[in-house]
């Protein structure tokens, strides 16, 4: 906002008819702010529903240059609002607010779990017992870090990384080296497996200019 001089201060906090100091409750009516601020028209309990709804700024724990923390509340969302030295026509969402008819994702906080959701269900996901992370799309693609490792599960393709090593399962599991792939172990096994899921009369092949076995 522009800086007011003493006079413009003066002359407003001596007209309080359109003031009013604490917060109250609203609804976002409006998420296609003009001049691209992220910010939202919010219908406030005494306004008339046919009074064009002043633009409300969005709080957010941290803000920079084309950076920061990015949640804006959706059409219909409840919010709290507060008003710029009470003045309704200055108003800030400083929160969003469930309610009955938008329950929150968990109904207790008893299990200890930390989430943030989005409406179609993109979720980053944080349990303190036991201690693990979970990232999960919409379309079910996962990705889970806890003690026993990290797995990353896309459909029914499966990477396993834990202590005792790494698994990859997969229908085909590709490796592909721009320059080179090289496998190095005391002992490398490669089976080539039947349909019958038996360590026999598969096919394996190698193909190169020059093939070398030892």
């Amino acid at each position: 906002m522009m800086e007011e001089t003493l006079t413009e201060m003066a002359e407003k906090a001596a007209d309080r008819s359109d003031r009013f100091y604490g917060v109250v409750t609203g609804r976002v009516v409006n998420v296609l702010d003009p001049m691209f601020l992220s910010r939202v028209q919010v219908q406030l309990p005494f306004l008339d529903p046919a009074e064009i709804s002043p633009w409300a700024r969005v709080a957010v724990p941290m803000s920079g240059i084309a950076s920061g923390h990015y949640f804006i509340p959706n059409m219909g969302d409840e919010v709290l609002v507060a008003f710029e030295h009470g003045d309704v026509n200055v108003p800030y969402v400083i929160g969003s607010l469930w309610n009955a008819t938008s329950p929150p994702p968990f109904p207790t906080p008893v299990p200890q779990i930390r989430m943030i959701r989005t409406l179609t269900g993109n979720t980053i996901m944080i349990t303190e017992v036991p201690p693990s992370i979970t990232i999960q799309t919409a379309t079910g693609h996962t990705i889970l870090m806890s003690p026993a490792g990290v797995q990353i599960v896309a459909a029914t393709s499966i990477v396993n990384l834990t202590p005792d090593g790494v698994t990859i399962t997969g229908a085909n599991v590709n490796l592909i080296g721009t320059a080179a792939v090289n496998i190095t172990a005391p002992n490398v096994t490669v089976n080539g497996a039947a349909a019958t899921n038996v360590l026999s009369g598969g096919v394996c092949n190698v193909t190169a200019p020059l093939v070398k076995i030892n």
